[in-house]
């Protein structure tokens, strides 16, 4: 006799499904939170980087990559630049350093006033202070800035990235 048992087939089908399962399960909710990790510990890098380049360079301006500088809006990169005459004198020449978000991700910043973070010589912020939201399918985290220039990073509660 050559063949399979009807009970060799439920055990094979069983193993496929469980395992199909836990890539769903990869797929729908592992991967997006490992990506809004991966966002978050990245702009709190740039946000320590921009305040070390700030006590070097003089002021410097984190800003929304996808409207270079004129606006903060939903975006998924960043930039840090250096302008003499204020953000909306801001060049590609004044940019130094770009951070692209992982696929997917957007970050939202909350913020009291201005289209940009203002890093001044000290390495405190320009009086401004909020919160970045970053967003990945459902999960997210938020970096939150004091105006000492100091973040740190927070898990999101409740429904802000619906």
């Amino acid at each position: 006799m050559r063949g399979f048992t009807l009970v060799e087939l439920l055990v094979t089908m069983t193993l496929l499904a469980l395992l199909l399962g836990a890539g769903f399960h990869w797929q729908k909710e592992a991967l997006p939170r490992h990506r809004v990790i991966s966002a978050s510990n990245q702009v709190l890098g740039l946000i320590q980087y921009a305040r070390a380049e700030a006590l070097t360079r003089g002021p410097i301006y984190l800003c929304d990559g996808n409207s270079h500088c004129d606006r903060f809006q939903v975006t998924s990169s960043l930039l840090l630049a250096q302008a003499r005459d204020g953000v909306a004198a801001i060049t590609n020449d004044d940019v130094f350093h770009r951070l692209d978000l992982p696929e997917g991700t957007t970050l939202t910043w909350r913020r009291f006033r201005g289209s940009a973070l203002r890093y001044e010589r000290r390495g405190n912020l320009y009086y401004q202070n909020g919160s970045f939201l970053i967003c990945n399918q459902g999960q997210g985290r938020r970096v939150i800035m004091s105006v000492m220039g100091t973040a740190r990073i927070e898990p999101i509660s409740g429904g802000d990235c619906l």
